[in-house]
């Protein structure tokens, strides 16, 4: 259930993915099968992964101080992770353990050995699933969001960061799921905690429609019951939650279509943060994002690949409101507009990859961008990553 016909690779089914999101550009990990007496069948794979980084206005870093400043350079591991599961019988599951990043445009990097522990902790992602038919589905534990149109781990998506969209969205929530597909159609509905609040307050849907053997469309929700409070205390997965955004109510159109050696995914997404949610002084107005995006990813050879994507947002909001008036949805301040555009050429070899990345965002309407000062409304930010699926 975990693939459309087209957005996900067949290859890929399994393996923790949310359709429909953009396709992915590596070659997925070469699965290991073995008996394992009563639970039959399972497969292991792999994923080991660096890059180098070079920015321009690195911005300090918000939050707890073990994480210090952003750098103009950092060398670091963004995928060393190991997923066993099992794809057949009435009981299956799927399980991811080990370290990660998130290179995320606009986005301060941080250090590998923090992110788990700010985050999704080192078994990231990990459910059982009932099957009774191969049209139908039961899952439940930590899963993959529905939400957007790429995926969380690097190695899943056609670029190394991801975009400025995927930075408003959720990645992992905790919950139930329930799946369906017949011919054409796929849906997904699933109750869970959101952003990984804690909280489980949250619906959220996606209903895919496959037009023909190269075009899908699809339609996603996400809808939030009531108002939530995240105090997090002990600070492990205290930005995994962001307050106002998990409190929101978030829609997403989508469509993939491939012609030739070319894919092309533009999607829409829309944000509204009620003013009725009461979050701390509460908010006087209520708030809303717009955000497009376009990724397109074009195959020269099965070895060489070069793949682009564009962005802009927009949020409402006074700038000059700073007490709380209005919802700083975007990061960069309230009615913060950004814009960015990545392209990405990419080598890989069977499980072997290198890819080169230079991106660029700028924001404007803005009272903290970047730089130390967050006066800086530009950032350009140049990637290496190289590594093995296996």
């Amino acid at each position: 259930m975990r693939k459309t016909l087209l957005a996900v690779p067949v290859a890929l089914c399994g393996l923790g993915l949310a359709a429909p999101h953009a396709h992915a550009t590596l070659n997925p990990p070469k699965a290991i099968n073995f008996s394992a007496g009563p639970l039959g069948t399972l497969s292991a794979q792999g994923v080991l992964s660096a890059a180098g980084t070079w920015q321009s206005n690195p911005v300090m870093l918000a939050g707890p101080a073990a994480y210090g400043t952003d750098r103009h350079t950092r060398l670091d591991i963004t995928n060393a992770e190991l997923i066993l599961q099992k794809t057949t019988g009435l009981v299956q599951f799927f399980a991811m353990a080990g370290s990660y990043n998130f290179p995320t445009l606009g986005e301060p990097i941080l250090p590998t050995p923090s992110v788990p522990y700010y985050y999704y902790g080192a078994v990231p992602e990990a459910y059982i699933t009932l099957a009774p038919t191969s049209h139908f589905s039961v899952e439940v534990g930590k899963l993959p969001t529905l939400m957007g149109g790429e995926y969380t781990w690097s190695w899943m998506n056609q670029n190394i960061e991801r975009g400025l969209l995927w930075k408003s969205e959720n990645a992992v929530n905790r919950g139930a799921q329930v799946n369906y597909s017949t011919g054409p159609v796929s849906a997904s509905l699933s109750f869970n905690d959101g952003y990984y609040s804690g909280h489980y307050n949250v619906l959220t849907g996606l209903f895919s429609y496959a037009l023909n053997k190269t075009s899908t469309a699809s339609v996603f929700f996400y809808h939030h019951f009531g108002s939530t409070v995240i105090n997090d205390t002990t600070l492990n997965h205290v930005y995994a939650a962001p307050e106002n955004l998990d409190n929101s109510d978030i829609y997403n159109l989508l469509y993939t279509t491939k012609v030739g050696a070319l894919t092309v995914s533009p999607y829409l997404q829309y944000i509204y943060a009620p003013s009725s949610v009461k979050l701390g002084a509460g908010y006087a107005h209520s708030d809303h994002v717009f955000g497009a995006a376009l990724l397109a990813n074009y195959h020269f050879t099965p070895m060489w690949s070069t793949a682009a994507r564009a962005e802009y947002e927009t949020s409402t909001g006074n700038p000059a409101d700073l007490n709380g008036g209005n919802n700083n949805l975007l990061g960069y301040g309230p009615g913060a507009k950004a814009w960015s555009f990545t392209v990405t050429p990419t080598f890989q070899d069977k499980g072997f990859f290198t890819r080169v990345e230079l991106s660029y965002v700028r924001v404007t309407n803005s009272t903290a961008a970047f730089g130390t000062a967050g006066t800086a409304p530009n950032q350009v930010r140049g990637m290496i990553e190289t590594g093995l699926t296996f």
